[in-house]
């Protein structure tokens, strides 16, 4: 049996989400609409992770704990952005809202056994998938928009 750290899965989930929190937060309130030389500017990028959290990734990690190797929906992040209006939102409470949706995400998941992260969930004509492939999924994306908020404040900064 593959060993899952839930407690480290956990932890790496936590650190993230504050690692992007302070990023965001460092952002001058001047400059969180504008791209700065990605496609989604500051307020974006959070609006994007709030609604990727609450709308994409709860519903998977349910999903998966609650029935038998389901089918899971993709999030058309891109869709979504271009069907709201990000730009005009508040971005210390998207952040907020983004904060809270991942925190019970997390408690979710450490409430679980070791077990419950081999449990398995299919994109319609994909190969299944584990609860922890999903969190793997997870940490990728936090990571990609970590890197692209780095790059985009030190042009704030530069």
């Amino acid at each position: 049996m593959i060993r899952v750290d839930v407690a480290e899965l956990a932890e790496r989930l936590e650190s993230n989400a504050a690692e992007l929190a302070e990023l965001i937060a460092s952002f001058p309130a001047q400059s969180r609409s504008a791209p700065l030389g990605d496609e989604f500017s500051a307020v974006e990028h959070t609006c994007h992770l709030r609604d990727l959290e609450r709308d994409g990734f709860t519903p998977r990690i349910r999903s998966v704990i609650t029935d038998d190797d389901p089918v899971l929906f993709g999030f058309d992040g891109a869709g979504v952005a271009a069907a709201a209006d990000y730009r005009s939102e508040n971005t210390i409470t998207a952040l907020n809202d983004f904060l809270e949706a991942r925190k019970a995400n997390v408690d979710t998941l450490r409430a679980l056994p070791e077990a419950g992260f081999l449990r398995v969930g299919h994109y319609e004509g994909s190969a299944p998938i584990t609860l922890g492939d999903v969190v793997a999924g997870m940490l990728d994306h936090d990571r990609d928009h970590l890197g692209r908020l780095q790059t985009m404040l030190a042009q704030t900064t530069g």
